[in-house]
């Protein structure tokens, strides 16, 4: 079977190129990907010119007739440009599925023009496949008029680490966050809940935050509240580091004002930590409150110090959070993904629909 996929590039710090990347792995080898970078790191100008090339080769890769084309889209540019390919595929006749990513699609909705919704709602409703993140967004795309029984859901894939660090016992509680470094992803909301832990609790807690954006603007919050001495600040980590700072925390934070289903909560849950994230996106399908974590309201930073304080001066809560996040993201594994994606591109292939009206491949 071939495949097209369109995306962005492959070394895009991000979640949707980590999909991407981890599912291309993990496909059997009689699914031959093509997999064409629609948007690249950089300058407009090098953005501009990456996506008129993929216009380009799409429509060469069209002509050798894919059996299935996927396309991974967010929200804003990415949608706009995603719509433009999508109606490409289309007009050639190819058998498409559409990937929502993201946690922005609601309010990049709300402000769209009629015209503009009514186009890339009759392109979504075309695609012969809609993958979501979680049952809220299914209910919100088909709330929108896409047919139900087009959208399939599909919770982003983990690799899970075959053996656990043990974690008790440690002087000092680590928290991490890995992400943006944007108000939008909490992360000045979670510089100002450390000011607000009690003395005693700040004194057992260290805080790493590695990421790509406004790291000046962090690195100088932290010094201007005093936390220098509480809290890291790193930039963009590799896979490899990833893993061997996951390995060394306690916990995991991203008090995100909106979300898709994030990799790097995933991620962590793989790695047996207890969550403290926000009630936005398809997170509380993966995190009960109290069970896999604890979930706060975005932008309530005494909710998110509290939260804190409970993660870091309860070892035994932490213990036993970590081993149901870690349950909990099993179902998850990136092979089970791969197959689940196999049987879409062969149904979808075959017949242009999903496997059962798009409820085989919802975890159970």
């Amino acid at each position: 079977m071939r495949v097209l996929m369109l995306g962005p590039d492959l070394q895009v710090r991000g979640g949707v190129a980590a999909v991407e990347s981890a599912l291309i792995a993990s496909l059997p080898p009689e699914i031959q990907v093509t997999q064409l970078a629609t948007m690249v790191e950089g300058s407009k100008w090098r953005k501009l010119v990456t996506f008129a090339e993929a216009i380009v080769r799409t429509i060469a890769q069209l002509r050798r007739r894919p059996d299935v084309v996927h396309i991974h889209f967010a929200s804003r540019a990415s949608s706009v440009r995603k719509m433009l390919l999508a109606r490409l595929a289309l007009a050639q006749g190819a058998r498409l599925i559409m990937h929502a990513h993201g946690g922005g699609y609601r309010d990049y909705w709300a402000s769209l023009s009629a015209p503009a919704r009514a186009a890339t709602l009759q392109t979504l409703s075309r695609a012969h496949c809609l993958i979501v993140l979680g049952e809220s967004w299914r209910e919100f795309f088909a709330s929108l008029g896409v047919p139900r029984d087009r959208i399939v859901v599909l919770p982003n894939p983990v690799v899970l680490p075959a053996a656990l660090p043990k974690r008790l016992g440690r002087s000092h509680v680590r928290l991490v966050y890995l992400g943006l470094f944007a108000r939008t992803k909490g992360v000045f909301d979670l510089i100002d809940a450390l000011t607000r832990l009690r003395p005693e609790c700040l004194g057992r807690t260290r805080l790493v935050l590695a990421g790509n954006g406004d790291l000046v603007r962090v690195r100088d919050l932290v010094e201007r509240r005093g936390l220098a001495r509480f809290v890291e600040v790193r930039d963009w980590l590799s896979p490899a580091e990833r893993d061997r700072l996951l390995a060394s925390a306690d916990a995991f934070v991203l008090p995100s004002y909106a979300e898709g289903l994030p990799m790097s909560l995933l991620e962590s849950m793989a790695w047996g930590l207890p969550v403290i994230s926000t009630t936005v996106g398809s997170i509380p399908e993966h995190v009960r409150d109290g069970v896999q974590g604890l979930l706060v309201q975005p932008g309530d930073v005494s909710e998110l110090a509290a939260a804190i304080e409970r993660i870091v001066m309860d070892d035994g809560l932490r213990a036993r959070m970590g081993e149901l996040a870690r349950r909990a993201a099993e179902p998850l594994s990136i092979e089970l993904y791969a197959r689940k994606v196999v049987a879409i591109y062969g149904s979808v292939a075959r017949n242009g629909a999903i496997p059962i009206a798009g409820e085989a491949c919802t975890p159970s």
